[in-house]
């Protein structure tokens, strides 16, 4: 799967290629008409959070599918009586519509459950400098052997 993601000046027949064509929301009007998606504002985060809702609808998708099929693998032989020689109980018509109408209500609620979706926290990760450790066998600490900030990489630590 290839996207490409542009403001359409001089990347619109890339996107046109591409699986998916993203442009953003300031590009020129050619992005606008090849792209498969279009982003409101311009910034690339936005990408991440196009990504990661499409696959939040996505897993929401399989799930109304699993549900609606396990619901009806047990009420349609219920309503069509399969079940009545062991139980000795009918259902009437009238409870299979109503069965069937809650299956359609509850993928529907599950659908809906999509309004409470977050975007992810795009914070960048704390900057740490880089330390080379070295563990003291005869005391079983760790003690620094020089990081790449202050220059000394590798330096002589005190034993």
């Amino acid at each position: 799967l290839v996207a490409m993601v542009g403001d359409g000046v001089n990347d619109s027949v890339a996107m046109a290629q591409a699986d998916v064509g993203v442009a953003l929301g300031a590009g020129a009007d050619v992005a606008l008409e090849t792209a498969d998606l279009v982003l409101l504002r311009n910034d690339l985060a936005a990408v991440a959070t196009a990504i990661h809702l499409s696959r939040a609808t996505y897993n929401r998708i399989i799930l109304n599918y699993v549900w609606a099929l396990g619901y009806n693998l047990i009420a349609v032989p219920a309503a069509a009586g399969v079940f009545y020689p062991w139980t000795h109980m009918a259902l009437p018509p009238a409870a299979a519509g109503f069965c069937m109408a809650l299956s359609s209500l509850s993928v529907l609620l599950s659908s809906l459950a999509l309004r409470l979706y977050r975007p992810p926290s795009l914070s960048p990760a704390p900057k740490r400098p880089l330390e080379m450790v070295r563990i003291d066998a005869a005391k079983g600490r760790e003690k620094a052997a020089g990081s790449i900030r202050d220059g000394n990489i590798g330096g002589s630590v005190p034993k």
